[in-house]
């Protein structure tokens, strides 16, 4: 009993001495996040009656009066996460930017929006009940009482324990909403429904998540990703916006992966407004066959692809050139004619800004049409070109840097600006740069040769603009808020220097993958992304070495025996500071030619298998069945030498 009574005395003085404290002690403030504070005065509140009785509290956004008289706009329904539960009816839409970026007033003009944010309370959950179907009722009612509101563009964006509620709510309703925002969040309790995820086909879904998330791992966004294609969902993949996984290091905190996503990253922004249930008929059209226009005067008109890759058309009376074809699974040629030209059977050039799939994959589309005349791309980007082209192979052009193509009655000059690709060029025409991806939009991937030697094309370009004022149009416009301009360009320029000089910040890129080692740099608008050992001049560098008939791998694979045409597991193409390379070829290639370009134009010597060679000429080297090693050794004017190693493995059968 004694010993009992002291036990009891004992708990009694804990207990005070935590009541002490407590009062002692400041509550610990919420969470804020000064932009959406900022933001967070134009959502009005509100507080939905559920048919039982229950109550929601919620904030909600309404463009301003006026902003789009006439036309309905789209309706953004935003689950928060755990940290932003509550009943103050506030920390949803102030914690984070996931409620209030789409009120920021530039958005507003590019996509006027109502956004719905409603709140539940500590240890409720979105997937269980009142919450769920609360959050459904509001939903309708707001749809309702709001008559500009277009209910064919429904769009949900979850957080953390609000995109696993977004998961929920999207499986069981596919035809309620256009398109879906995840941000780390989890799949994982649905991934065994396949009937669910089968009706989500025609969905466009961006998946947000960082790699070193470790409150979710990402894990969870790939086992959804890889759901989602699994049902034949055409959004997500090369070129497209989703998924979206950040590089580890690049996000202020792993978890908000929504920070880089509103702030490194418009195209995920854009991105959501591309989901239309009118367009696509109810889900029962497949959105990456579809594309839209914008209009900027002067017989320009801009073309997204569903992952908002950018084509230009420049129609003049005599014919139109097209600047580059997206990567749309559906046919960008019919779209052209049937909504963009004025004249509907007007002659057609094309015009490639470069090689890359997001920008030459709509050319089948024009095949065999009469009214496409040229198709003009430089001759180090021209090989996935032609073969696009097939039987219209004629009708290519190669140019290189100064030609002029004669249209409206003046001219449009190429300018090669190389660096994204061996073969980037830039159309120059009238006060307008149609640029690609050779100077970027907003950031620009630098890879194919050396920073610093893209500082010298850089202002090469330059030089071509002279003292004139141009609107910069780039293969990427929804990456960026709005046009740009020749300042960009020398932004451009001062960033490339202060890379080389190594006088910039080098963060993380933030996309790139669980294993990046690419960097970017930023001086103004303009950003470029480079791997650490792609900066400065290395004595005996080759420019350029290509292979064929066969790719070029990066890296040293010693137990490399793979078939001809099997999946690399290495990046493809060459750079100039890595030296180890790998290729296969079938059994009945029994040579390959070796093309080494030298990176200055004073060099002493190139040496394939040690015989000489010529930069730009190529060199036949015979293979034999099994590993082949072909050796390419450069000596500079210096006398510094480098050797490049290409392990060549030819089939046996």
């Amino acid at each position: 009993m004694k010993t009992n009574h002291l036990k009891i005395f004992s708990g009694i003085l804990i207990l005070l001495g935590s009541a002490v404290c407590a009062v002692g002690q400041t509550a610990p403030k919420p969470k804020v996040s000064a932009q959406a504070a900022r933001i967070a005065p134009l959502f009005k509140s509100g507080k939905f009656q559920d048919a039982k009785g229950g109550a929601m509290p919620y904030r909600y956004f309404e463009p301003p009066a006026g902003t789009t008289p006439g036309a309905k706009n789209p309706v953004i329904l935003y689950l928060h996460g755990e940290e932003e539960a509550g009943v103050d009816n506030n920390a949803q839409i102030t914690t984070t930017e996931c409620a209030t970026v789409w009120a920021e007033p530039a958005h507003v003009a590019a996509h006027p929006s109502f956004v719905i944010a409603p709140q539940i309370a500590k240890g409720a959950d979105w997937t269980a009940e009142p919450a769920y179907s609360a959050t459904l009722a509001l939903l309708a009612q707001f749809i309702k009482d709001h008559p500009a509101a277009d209910a064919n563009r429904v769009y949900i964006v979850g957080f953390s324990q609000g995109a696993t509620g977004l998961w929920n709510m999207l499986l069981k309703n596919p035809k309620l909403f256009a398109a879906a925002m995840p941000i780390s969040g989890s799949a994982d309790k649905y991934l065994g429904d396949y009937q669910a995820w089968a009706a989500l086909k025609n969905t466009p879904v961006i998946i947000i998540h960082a790699y070193d998330d470790t409150v979710v791992p990402v894990g969870a966004a790939l086992s959804a990703a890889a759901a989602l294609q699994a049902a034949g969902n055409q959004f997500l993949g090369y070129g497209a916006p989703t998924p979206c996984l950040w590089s580890p290091g690049s996000t202020p905190a792993p978890h908000d992966a929504w920070w880089t996503a509103f702030h490194k990253f418009e195209v995920v922004y854009n991105s959501l407004f591309w989901g239309d249930l009118a367009a696509t008929h109810n889900g029962e059209i497949d959105p990456t066959t579809l594309y839209t226009k914008k209009s900027h005067g002067n017989g320009i008109t801009e073309v997204w692809d569903y992952a908002l890759g950018t084509a230009f058309v420049i129609e003049r009376p005599e014919k139109a050139i097209i600047i580059d074809t997206t990567m749309g699974h559906g046919s960008i040629y019919q779209f052209i004619k049937n909504n963009v030209l004025s004249n509907k059977n007007i002659d057609l050039e094309i015009f490639f800004s470069h090689q890359h799939n997001d920008h030459v994959l709509g050319l089948p589309s024009f095949a065999g049409a009469a009214q496409l005349k040229k198709v003009y791309v430089h001759a180090l980007d021209a090989a996935p070109v032609k073969a696009l082209l097939g039987a219209d192979a004629g009708k290519l052009v190669l140019v290189k840097d100064g030609d002029q193509i004669p249209f409206g009655g003046k001219n449009a000059e190429v300018i090669a600006v190389p660096g994204h690709t061996l073969g980037s060029i830039v159309l120059k025409y009238e006060n307008y740069l149609f640029a690609g991806d050779s100077i970027g939009t907003g950031y620009v991937g630098v890879g194919q040769i050396l920073v610093e030697q893209y500082v010298q094309e850089v202002q090469h370009l330059l030089d071509k603009m002279g003292a004139g004022k141009y609107i910069v149009y780039g293969g990427h416009t929804g990456e960026n808020y709005g046009t740009i301009s020749e300042k960009y360009v020398t932004d451009l320029l001062r960033c490339a220097k202060g890379m080389v000089a190594n006088t910039l910040p080098a963060p993380v890129y933030w996309r790139g993958g669980d294993t990046t080692a690419r960097r970017v740099s930023t001086v103004g608008g303009s950003s470029i992304t480079y791997a650490l050992t792609n900066v400065r001049r290395v004595p005996g560098a080759l420019r350029n070495l290509q292979i064929n008939p066969a790719a070029l791998y990066q890296g040293y694979e010693p137990q490399f025996a793979q078939p001809a045409g099997a999946p690399p597991t290495r990046a493809a193409g060459f750079v100039p500071s890595i030296t180890y390379y790998y290729a296969s070829v079938a059994a009945t290639v029994d040579a390959i030619s070796v093309t080494p370009t030298a990176m200055d134009a004073d060099y002493k010597s190139i040496a394939v298998n040690g015989a000489a060679v010529r930069s730009g000429d190529a060199y036949k080297a015979s293979l034999n069945p099994g590993m082949n090693r072909i050796g390419v050794a450069v000596t500079a004017a210096n006398g510094a030498a480098r050797t490049y190693t290409i392990d060549v493995f030819r089939s046996a059968r």
